[in-house]
């Protein structure tokens, strides 16, 4: 086989040897589709309805063959690594603006569920130091502000949504994706607005008059009462991102139960489920019994990881694809701060769905979102209605300003 079909190859995908690899790729994908046509009965793809531990993951038994060309696709799935997740945001609106085929569309799922994890950390940081800035009067006000933190922290979380890009365009997402896109950025760009107007009154009163506990700061309830006016209007903002967001999600689920579509989503979720039992249970043991061949190339490796999942020995795939990362960095395998389960999840659908199209699977709390959502307009409505009393029971007659 020439050099150029190799996955560890760098290829201009402008140039000529990379249309001649994509061909030769795609070539090689139509073959392996025709053989496991041929060959249904003996390499038929697992469903979500096979027969298996009603429990636990199913066997895997009938997934495809292995391909050589298996780590160049993950690869082409693999956005552009970015130090910053929200350049790596702006970047990819940008190349939605001029996507017609979904190439780009693709990457959205994953590019903004990395970018609100980033979102969610800061705005956790900026509601503490806030809370903690108030004084005894506005402390049941505070409370409010962290009970609106736990519930987009630890019940907002973004599902992961899995699909190929013929697939997005052919169920007619493709333009609804990019309108999604230009409203989410630009309730991030209010929502950027609103963050700095919080932190930078926070860093005025802080300055101007020490923490809460010293014993020399005087009456600061006004400066107070407008720090929690701001910080209110950043949870708001930050609530209609989110609710965007789960009107994105939703749109994408009602296209699983369309007949030319292939749900994956159930076989994904069991998967998921048994990954993250075996991480809780691993107490941090890393051993892990591996071959040397498994660590030769992505292709082999890959492979190792397929049949550890077959096998159910979910604690040791953990591991390998920690001692991947380690020798491919920032590659398929990802990087040591993003989640092995997810990056399991990623590498296990493109396997099984290697050459197809019409797969789609949305992991996670979808249903939830809509719940979540409910809740914090609940407690927005509460702190809303707190800044109100407040403010009719304030006595000071001085005029703070909003300009700082």
């Amino acid at each position: 086989m020439p050099s150029e079909t190799k996955a560890d190859v760098d290829l201009d995908p402008d140039s000529t040897c990379g249309s001649m690899w994509e061909e030769d790729v795609t070539q090689a994908l139509k073959e392996l589709d025709e053989r496991c046509e041929e060959e249904e009965a003996d390499f038929s793809g697992m469903s979500s309805q096979d027969e298996g531990d009603a429990d636990c993951f199913p066997e895997i038994q009938a997934s495809p063959p292995p391909s050589p060309f298996l780590s160049a696709i993950l690869a082409a799935f693999q956005p552009v690594a970015y130090d910053n997740e929200e350049d790596a945001w702006r970047c990819h609106v940008n190349q939605m603006l001029s996507d017609t085929d979904g190439s780009s569309a693709v990457y959205t799922f994953h590019v903004f569920s990395r970018l609100f994890q980033n979102i969610q950390k800061k705005f956790g940081s900026i509601t503490h130091s806030s809370v903690r800035f108030l004084g005894e009067r506005l402390q049941r006000m505070g409370n409010q502000f962290l009970s609106s933190l736990e519930v987009m922290t630890s019940r907002s979380q973004c599902p992961t949504v899995l699909l190929d890009a013929e697939t997005l365009v052919s169920c007619g997402l493709l333009e609804t994706l990019k309108f999604s896109v230009l409203e989410l950025q630009e309730h991030l760009d209010t929502y950027n607005a609103k963050r700095e107007a919080a932190e930078h009154w926070l860093e005025n009163c802080r300055k101007t008059f020490g923490d809460k506990d010293s014993s020399q700061r005087p009456n600061t309830h006004a400066e107070e009462l407008e720090l929690c006016r701001r910080l209110y209007k950043l949870h708001f903002q930050l609530l209609l991102l989110f609710q965007a967001y789960c009107k994105l999600i939703s749109r994408v689920d009602t296209i699983k139960r369309e007949a030319e579509v292939t749900n994956m989503s159930e076989e994904l979720t069991i998967l998921e489920s048994c990954l993250k039992e075996a991480e809780t249970g691993n107490d941090g043991q890393e051993d892990v019994c591996m071959s040397d061949a498994a660590q030769t190339n992505t292709e082999t490796a890959i492979q190792s990881l397929i049949e550890s999942l077959r096998a159910r020995d979910f604690s040791s795939a953990l591991s390998q694809v920690k001692i991947f990362r380690s020798l491919w960095p920032d590659d398929i395998f990802g990087n040591e701060t993003d989640d092995a389960v997810q990056t399991l999840l990623h590498i296990y659908f493109r396997h099984q769905t290697l050459g197809q199209t019409g797969c789609l699977a949305v992991v996670g709390p979808s249903r939830d979102l809509s719940q979540a959502s409910t809740r914090l307009m609940e407690l927005n409505l509460q702190i809303r209605e707190a800044l109100s009393q407040a403010q009719a029971c304030q006595t000071h007659t001085t005029m703070v300003s909003t300009g700082l």
